[in-house]
């Protein structure tokens, strides 16, 4: 399987990325953002990977010297089919190509599915051979075989951090806004874990937005990771929720802009993936039974293993079957009198078992559909002092806020990741 490729067609794909996303804004950030002030100015501005000086060199070689031709390893190709089988390029110098790759890579890894690069050339005849083959070896290396004058080379891809900014609007969730938006799919679980304390991204209204100042950690132009997020606004439910990155002693987190930090003893949601609230607390016609009964907690549906989290650290207090229906539960006792509970888990995670001590966020079991369920789901309860209690509506006590003698850097952080959040000005 392959596509040719044309210098053309990598312009007009160039701008297509640019411009792409629905709702997306996307730009570099002035001199005097929030990360040139972390980083001490030496971040890399957006405009020069969108405009490099040289816009014709792909893997380091002239683009319109030669045809592109992408394509996959086929099924039972081996190296040595690919070079003379489908380019002719003579034995000789595969074979010569194959005593320099030893040391350098296992050939025999280049399985079927992989993808490779061609760099083709003419002669006067318009007869075809193969200049170049390039074979991404990982996100920062690839190998360069040179089918001229054999030579075998693993070069390193340039790998630059590049300051971004970016906003969505929520359609259905965050996931699926990230990915329409053709934002890095890690974005999505940083903005989670960032806000987790103070919204449930599982009640998420149609509407809700977001801005975010990131770092991109890009290999050539392919984007391989998300660095430090310097600033995000969530808006949410009518109300702004900001987090500002700071560095307070030991601890590298999030705070609002009154020095509040966003960290708190009481998780929003035991769950880190995407889920739906399915039935919230209070009355309702109990799914089985067909009367009108109390619901204690607030049911998550979510595939079926999903990982379920401690919302604070405890000690689990019972850790078996549920004879009233709840199936295999799972009980934590915490301080200040609460106690959390999960329901018609599969099972339990590795370990988990009456009088172990677990923190906030650690996987104690994943989702279930055990006991009286209608499906895959999370019963979520909390107790306080014994009497059941509406999970959303908890509020979990801030972590140490930012100290007096931090507080003229922090502000400075804050007043230029607010400046910088006002993208659509």
């Amino acid at each position: 399987m392959k596509k040719r490729v044309y210098l053309i067609v990598l312009a007009a794909l160039a701008l297509a990325i640019f411009i792409a996303g629905t709702g997306l804004i996307i730009r570099g950030c002035d001199r005097n953002s929030a990360a040139d002030v972390a980083l001490g100015g030496g971040v890399e501005r957006l405009e020069k990977i969108l405009l490099p000086e040289n816009q014709s060199l792909l893997y380091g070689l002239p683009v319109e010297d030669f045809e592109i031709e992408e394509g996959e390893i086929e099924r039972g190709e081996t190296f040595s089919k690919l070079l003379n089988g489908r380019y002719g390029l003579p034995m000789g110098t595969v074979n010569r190509l194959v005593e320099l790759a030893k040391g350098v890579f296992d050939l025999r890894d280049m399985r079927a599915g992989n993808s490779y690069t061609a760099f083709i050339s003419y002669d006067r005849d318009s007869v075809q051979s193969i200049s170049y083959l390039v074979y991404d070896k990982s996100n920062t290396e690839y190998l360069l075989f040179d089918c001229v004058a054999p030579s075998v080379k693993v070069i390193k891809r340039e790998v630059r951090v590049v300051e971004r900014a970016a906003s969505g609007v929520i359609n259905s969730n965050l996931y699926q806004t990230i990915f329409d938006n053709k934002l890095p799919y890690e974005l999505a679980n940083r903005l989670d874990n960032i806000f987790k304390y103070s919204i449930d991204f599982y009640a998420l209204q149609k509407g809700d937005s977001f801005k975010v100042i990131y770092e991109e950690i890009l290999s050539d132009t392919t984007v391989i990771g998300v660095g430090r997020i310097y600033g995000a606004e969530f808006s949410h439910g009518g109300k702004s929720y900001l987090a500002v990155s700071f560095e307070q002693g030991s601890e590298k987190g999030y705070w609002d802009a009154n020095g509040v930090n966003l960290r708190k003893d009481l998780l929003k949601s035991p769950l880190s993936f995407s889920a739906r609230i399915s039935s919230k607390f209070g009355m309702r016609i109990h799914p089985i039974r067909r009367i009108p009964q109390k619901h204690n907690g607030v049911d998550y549906a979510c595939p079926m293993g999903t990982p379920v989290l401690a919302v604070a650290n405890g000690t689990v207090v019972s850790a078996g079957w549920d004879k009233g229906g709840g199936g295999n539960t799972l009980k934590v006792q915490h301080s200040q009198g609460l106690t959390s509970g999960y329901l018609h888990l599969r099972n339990f995670a590795s370990g988990i078992k009456r009088g172990v001590r677990v923190s906030q966020g650690q996987v104690i079991g994943y989702v279930g559909s055990t006991g009286q369920s209608t499906g895959p789901h999370l019963d979520f309860r909390i107790w306080k002092s014994g009497t059941p209690v509406n999970p959303l509506s908890m509020q979990g006590a801030p972590a140490e806020p930012i100290s007096g003698a931090n507080k003229v850097a922090f502000n400075r952080m804050r007043d230029d990741v607010i400046k910088e959040l006002k993208i659509d000005n």
